[in-house]
C-alpha cells in the first residue's frame, strides 16, 4: 500500500511538473522547391494566441506553455500553402519545415486593368488622422517569448474591379528604430478576416515616430476583380528597439459606430472585431470613371490639425477573457453596490490605499502597466467607473462627475476606507478634482493626467469640439451609453479655480507634452491648487501612461510614496490577490 501512495505522489509531481514546463520550438522554414530560406515564414499554434515569425533568413525560436500538447502548429507565409504540424512532434534541437509554393497563380488574380476602359484614383477608408482612442498596441518583451505575428485592420468597402494604387495608415506612436510590417488583404466573412486574397508579400518598414506610411502598391499590379468587401490588416514581423526607449506601437483610431478594429494575438488565433472603432487606413484605388463620385468607407474626410492626433480615451490592447489579465480576474474582481447600479473593482498589493481611475469608456486595463509596480508600495484598488468596463448602470440620467465621485465614495465606505491617494487619468483626473472638492476626507493625495476643469476650446482644441459636436449630432449610431458619454465630454466638468483653490490635499497636475489638454490649461489647474504641483511628461501625449509608461510610473511613484519605502515585495499580477 505505501509503494501504491509512493508511486502516485511521483505520477502527481510528474504531470503538475508538465504543466509548469515549457516547449521550446527552434528550426528553420525553407522553400521545398529551392531549399532557400522562407523570410518572415508565420507560426502559430491553431486557435490559440501562441506563436511567432521566423527570421529574414527563415530561422525561428520560441517558447510555448506546456498546456499547449496535442495542439496543431500551422506554419505559412504568402504564396506558399500552410503546413500543419503536432505540436507534440517537436524534440529538442532544429528541426526544418519546408512550406511548398501555392498552387494558386499569383497571374490569374493580379492583373492589369484593361485597356480601353477609362480609370481614375479614388480612396476608400478612413482618411482621418485624428486619435480618440488607441487601436492596439504592439510590443516586443523579447526574441522568446514574443508578440510577433499579432495583426490588426479593419474592413474597406471598394468598388468593383478596384485596381490598387497604394495603402496609407496613420502612425499615432512609434517608439522603435525599426519595424517590419507585412500588409495583408483577405475576403470578408461575417465581418471578420476569412480566405487570403491571393497577392506577393508586401513587407515594408516604418521608422517614422508619427505620422502616414504610404504603401506604393503599384508595382504589384494588383487588381481585386469582384470583390466589394476586403479586410485590410497590417502584421507585426520585427522590429528594432532604440536603448532606453519603451517598446510601444499604435495606430490612429477613433470610437466610430458600425465599424470595427480587427485584431488576432497571432497568426493562426482567433479573429476579434473589437467595436466601435475605426482605424485611419485606407486604399487609394483606379476605378471606373463611371462610377459615383460619393466617397466609400468613410462618411466625410476628416481633416483634423495635428493636436487632434493625440486626443487618445485609452482603448487597451484587446485582452483575452481569462483571469490572467487585469480588469477581469475571477480570482479577485469583487463588485459593489452603489445608487442605480453597481461597480466593478480589483485590489492588488499592500499598504497605504491607491485608488486608480480610468478614462472615457475605458476600464481598469488602461492600468495594466502600472498596476504591478504600483502594488509592490501600495493597496491598489483598480475600479471600472459606472456604465464602462464591467460595472453596470441602470440610470438614463445624464453622467456626471459628480455621480462619479460619489460612486468612488461609496466603494469607500464599503471599504471602510478613508484618507486614500487618488491616480485619475483624463475623465478619471476630473473624477478625482471632483472627490478632493466635495469630499475632502476621502482624499489623502491626488495626481490628475490630463484632466480639465471644462470643455471647450480654452481646455482644448476647438476642432475637438467639433469632432465631437458632429459625433453627438448622430445619436442613431450609437448606444445610448455612448451617447451618454460623449455627451459627458462635451458638457463637463463644470468647476473653476475657486473650486480648486478649496482642495487642500497636495496634488500633482500632469500632462503630455503634446497631450490635447492645452499646457497653459494645465499650468493653470497646477496654479490654483494650494499645494499643486506641474509637471509635463516630455514627449509625451494623452496617452503617457502606455506610450511612457515607465516614465509616468516613475513619476507617480515619486509624488505618491512615503519618503521611506520599505524593501519591494514582488508585483502583484492579475489574479493574485493582496492577501
Amino acid at each position: 500500500m505505501r509503494l501504491f501512495w509512493f508511486v502516485l505522489l511521483l505520477c502527481c509531481l510528474h504531470c503538475a511538473g508538465a504543466r509548469g514546463q515549457t516547449l521550446m520550438l527552434e528550426g528553420t522554414v525553407l522553400d521545398r522547391a529551392t531549399h532557400a530560406p522562407v523570410a518572415y515564414a508565420t507560426l502559430g499554434v491553431a486557435r490559440q494566441p501562441y506563436g511567432s515569425v521566423a527570421d529574414a533568413e527563415g530561422g525561428f525560436h520560441f517558447t510555448l506553455p506546456g498546456d499547449v500538447a496535442g495542439a496543431e502548429l500551422v506554419v505559412s507565409c504568402v504564396g506558399y500553402e500552410p503546413v500543419r504540424l503536432a505540436v507534440d512532434d517537436f524534440r529538442p534541437g532544429r528541426r526544418t519545415i519546408e512550406l511548398t509554393p501555392a498552387a494558386v497563380s499569383l497571374g490569374e488574380v493580379i492583373v492589369q486593368a484593361p485597356l480601353g476602359k477609362p480609370r481614375k484614383p479614388r480612396t476608400f477608408g478612413r482618411t482621418g488622422s485624428s486619435t480618440l482612442m488607441g487601436a492596439s498596441l504592439y510590443t516586443e518583451p523579447s526574441l522568446i517569448s514574443d508578440e510577433l505575428g499579432r495583426e490588426q485592420g479593419t474592413v474597406i468597402e471598394l468598388d468593383p474591379g478596384s485596381q490598387l494604387r497604394e495603402a496609407r495608415f496613420f502612425v499615432a506612436f512609434n517608439r522603435f528604430k525599426t519595424v517590419t510590417f507585412r500588409l495583408q488583404l483577405y475576403r470578408v466573412k461575417q465581418g471578420l478576416p476569412d480566405q487570403p486574397v491571393p497577392h506577393p508579400d508586401i513587407v515594408f518598414d516604418v521608422t517614422q515616430p508619427r505620422g502616414w506610411v504610404t504603401v506604393d502598391l503599384r508595382p504589384y499590379h494588383l487588381s481585386l476583380g469582384d470583390v466589394r468587401q476586403v479586410a485590410v490588416t497590417l502584421q507585426w514581423l520585427r522590429s528594432e528597439a532604440i536603448a532606453g526607449n519603451t517598446k510601444a506601437f499604435g495606430l490612429a483610431a477613433v470610437p466610430t459606430p458600425g465599424h470595427a478594429v480587427l485584431f488576432r494575438e497571432k497568426s493562426a488565433a482567433q479573429w476579434r472585431a473589437i467595436r466601435p472603432g475605426y482605424l485611419s487606413l485606407n486604399l487609394t484605388a483606379d476605378v471606373d470613371a463611371r462610377a459615383g463620385a460619393a466617397e466609400t468607407g468613410a462618411a466625410a474626410p476628416e481633416t483634423l490639425p495635428d493636436s487632434l492626433r493625440y486626443l487618445t480615451l485609452l482603448a487597451p490592447p484587446p485582452q483575452p477573457a481569462t483571469s490572467r489579465h487585469y480588469g477581469d480576474s475571477a480570482a479577485v474582481g469583487r463588485t459593489v453596490a452603489i445608487e442605480g447600479g453597481t461597480l466593478y473593482y480589483e485590489e492588488y498589493g499592500h499598504g497605504e490605499p491607491l485608488l486608480l481611475l480610468h478614462g472615457n469608456s475605458q476600464s481598469i486595463a488602461a492600468f495594466s502597466a502600472q498596476i504591478g509596480e504600483l502594488s509592490q508600495h501600495f493597496r491598489v484598488i483598480a475600479v471600472d467607473t459606472r456604465a464602462q468596463g464591467r460595472s453596470q448602470d441602470a440610470t438614463t440620467t445624464p453622467l456626471s462627475y459628480e455621480r462619479f465621485a460619489a460612486d468612488m465614495r461609496q466603494l469607500l465606505d464599503t471599504l471602510h476606507l478613508r484618507q486614500v491617494n487618488v491616480l485619475g487619468w483624463s475623465d478619471g483626473g476630473n473624477t478625482a478634482l471632483t472627490m478632493a472638492l466635495r469630499y475632502p476626507a476621502y482624499v489623502r493625495r491626488l495626481a490628475v493626467l490630463g484632466a480639465n476643469l471644462f470643455p471647450g476650446p480654452e481646455a482644448f482644441t476647438p476642432e475637438l469640439e467639433t469632432l465631437l459636436r458632429r459625433r453627438a449630432a448622430h445619436p442613431e449610431a450609437a448606444s445610448p451609453t455612448q451617447t451618454r458619454l460623449l455627451n459627458l465630454l462635451l458638457q463637463e466638468p463644470h468647476l473653476t479655480p475657486a473650486d480648486l483653490a478649496r482642495i487642500q490635499a497636495p496634488a500633482l497636475a500632469m500632462a503630455g507634452e503634446h497631450d490635447v489638454i492645452r499646457p497653459a490649461h494645465t499650468r493653470a489647474i497646477a496654479a490654483a491648487l494650494p499645494h499643486g504641483t506641474l509637471l509635463l511628461l516630455p514627449g509625451a501625449t494623452h496617452y503617457a501612461p502606455v506610450e511612457t509608461p515607465r516614465l509616468f510610473t516613475e513619476q507617480v511613484l515619486r509624488f505618491f510614496r512615503p519618503a521611506e519605502v520599505p524593501a519591494a515585495q514582488p508585483a502583484a499580477g492579475p489574479g493574485q490577490p493582496r492577501g
